[in-house]
């Protein structure tokens, strides 16, 4: 059995052993997915390589003049350039947006008309190239999951996941550059890096880099805790769709991104793969013994009921609008 260790409470897991041990690496993401919600993956498989040009062009497009960037200002389907200030994650509490600046990209298609127009830097080769690797490593993690909840054969097995998230139907799915810059003026309450919020989807893959900042409220106390870089690993963590499938089980936990006297001077850049369900995918249980006899979760996020008070599950699609409305609003 694989190692499980610890970083700040956070598990660090070795998915080299999924291609060795496939039922004891799916149980450890089982278990971490079950306490924390969170949890750094090394050996992932994402060459470092494309990692490493995808932040130097992240910089570069970020370096450009604010007219330049919002040439591609987002668009109706949420994807393009957000300044600072536009995008508030936690709008119940925040009084001013976020301090931070980003890139929302969809998935490249051979659509004619092209679906987004992409900015300097970000060739649709490469950006392919990293959305299919990001996506991939989901699809392998949602495998362990489907292990882990022992789905029958019938049911789909190892697959009831990936038949849910297929890369070429209409989902959610947004590779995200972020920029973080320094903060020029005293720091007051209303000002905060990124808002304390869950994530919409199923899965985020998130890539730091230098700076860190991220900060994850424990389920189990509330207490916020540090989510530090650590070399050669991606954080990974359980989003909505997850959280309310698997009727609570698995943990949906808030983060943010904060200022502190080391880092408010200094440019964080990341990058965060949201991985999303297709569109019309129905938010019913998973099918399995862990879930079944499970209450059913709050319906504080109007994701298990529809906003109007009917008792029907929304769809990915549908949960993803309600709070990207929230969020843009």
């Amino acid at each position: 059995m694989g190692k499980f260790s610890l970083m700040e409470q956070i598990p660090i897991i070795d998915f080299s052993l999924f291609d060795t041990d496939q039922v004891n690496c799916s149980k450890e993401i089982k278990r971490a997915s079950e306490t924390i919600g969170f949890f750094y993956l090394k050996n992932h498989g994402i060459s470092q390589d494309i990692i490493d040009k995808m932040f130097t062009n992240a910089k570069k497009f970020f370096d450009l003049s604010k007219e330049e960037k919002l040439k591609y200002l987002v668009d109706e389907n949420y994807k393009g350039y957000v300044s600072i200030h536009q995008e508030m994650l936690d709008p119940s509490n925040q009084k001013i947006g976020d301090w931070k600046e980003c890139f929302n990209f969809g998935k490249i298609r051979n659509d004619k008309p092209k679906l987004q127009v992409l900015p300097p830097y970000f060739e649709e080769d490469f950006v392919d190239k990293f959305e299919k690797a990001c996506h991939q490593l989901c699809m392998k993690i949602l495998q362990a999951f489907s292990i882990a909840l022992e789905i029958s054969q019938e049911e789909g097995g190892i697959s009831w996941f990936e038949q849910r998230h297929k890369y070429e139907n209409d989902s959610g799915d947004t590779l995200r550059v972020l920029h973080y810059p320094p903060i020029k003026h005293n720091i007051d309450e209303k000002d905060i890096r990124a808002g304390s919020h869950t994530d919409y989807g199923s899965l985020t893959i998130l890539f730091q880099k230098d700076v860190g900042g991220l900060e994850i409220e424990l389920p189990s106390t509330k207490q916020w805790i540090s989510a530090p870089i650590v070399n050669g690993c991606v954080l990974i963590n359980v989003a909505d769709l997850l959280e309310y499938w698997s009727k609570g089980l698995f943990k949906s936990t808030r983060h943010r991104v904060t200022f502190n006297n080391d880092t408010s001077m200094i440019d964080r850049y990341s990058i965060a793969y949201f991985c999303h369900a297709e569109d019309d995918v129905g938010l019913d249980p998973i099918p399995s013994k862990y879930v079944e006899n499970l209450d059913s979760v709050d319906v504080g996020k109007g994701i298990v009921y529809g906003v109007d008070g009917t008792k029907t599950p929304l769809t990915a699609g549908e949960h993803l609008k309600y709070r990207l409305l929230s969020t843009y609003r």
